[in-house]
């Protein structure tokens, strides 16, 4: 297990490693760093290589040394335009990292306000209520909602909704890498009972009747592939997302 970290956005203990929170999808800063600068010296490291064969770079001539510093500035930039965008992509739909004053007291309202609707859906066992309660906060309104009650449940509310929708997918044929991701990881969640005992009334049916047979049936993992994935993707008492990708993504080709 690596050094764990809290994520600033929602809270939750992530892995320092990770480029992402696995519960709230916010870019962690340090992790997103890491990589970038892993990435970047790989390529200087493959420019120094470079440098050490001079004889060999005179044989080709200048056109064939100008095209090698192309090619790697043009590494270089596509570098930066994909770590950009993709913390823009991550963060579009995100709840903001820092907020004003105002918005501090605007979020806590929002959330005290969210916590109550919550719970009386909770009490109502509504759990497409407190999906859509959760997703909104998130999506649409961009309030970070941790520490509200039930919000545990409310994730795992809209978890489970993203996981009916992936599986119609499923359902139709082929599926993007993206979606047999969404998929494996949605039901872990469920397999190792994520949602904690807050959500057990509501989802622990649901796991044994709906989630069990897709995991064995649908996706082709056994109890005993179930139990060896554990010590790989748990850290503390949450499912990691990256660390769920990397241990399944070979079984992608098996889901039907």
């Amino acid at each position: 297990m690596g050094q764990m970290t809290e994520c600033p956005n929602c809270g939750a203990q992530i892995d320092k490693e990770v480029t992402k929170c696995p519960y709230c999808g916010f870019i962690n800063a340090e992790g997103a760093e890491k990589k970038y600068r892993k990435d970047l010296e790989e390529v200087r490291e493959n420019i120094r290589k470079t440098r050490k064969e001079p004889s060999r770079a005179l044989v080709k001539g200048i056109a064939g040394g100008t095209r090698t510093i192309f090619i790697i500035l043009g590494v270089l930039i596509l570098l930066a335009v994909v770590y950009v965008a993709e913390l823009l992509r991550e963060t579009r739909d995100k709840p903001k990292l820092f907020l004003t004053d105002e918005e501090q007291a605007y979020a806590a309202a929002y959330t005290e306000i969210a916590g109550e609707e919550l719970s009386r859906a909770y009490e109502d066992g509504d759990i497409e209520k407190m999906a859509d309660i959760f997703d909104k906060a998130y999506s649409q309104d961009r309030i970070s909602i941790w520490g509200a009650p039930h919000y545990e449940t409310a994730y795992a509310a809209s978890r489970y909704r993203i996981l009916r929708q992936t599986l119609a997918d499923l359902g139709g044929g082929k599926i993007s890498k993206k979606e047999a991701e969404e998929i494996t990881y949605d039901c872990f969640y469920f397999y190792y009972r994520a949602y904690g005992e807050d959500g057990a009334e509501l989802f622990d049916p649901i796991r044994e009747e709906e989630i069990l047979p897709i995991i064995s049936d649908r996706l082709g993992y056994t109890e005993e592939d179930m139990e060896r994935f554990r010590d790989e993707v748990f850290t503390s008492s949450n499912v990691n997302r990256s660390r769920v990708y990397k241990a399944t993504r070979k079984y992608y080709r098996n889901y039907h």
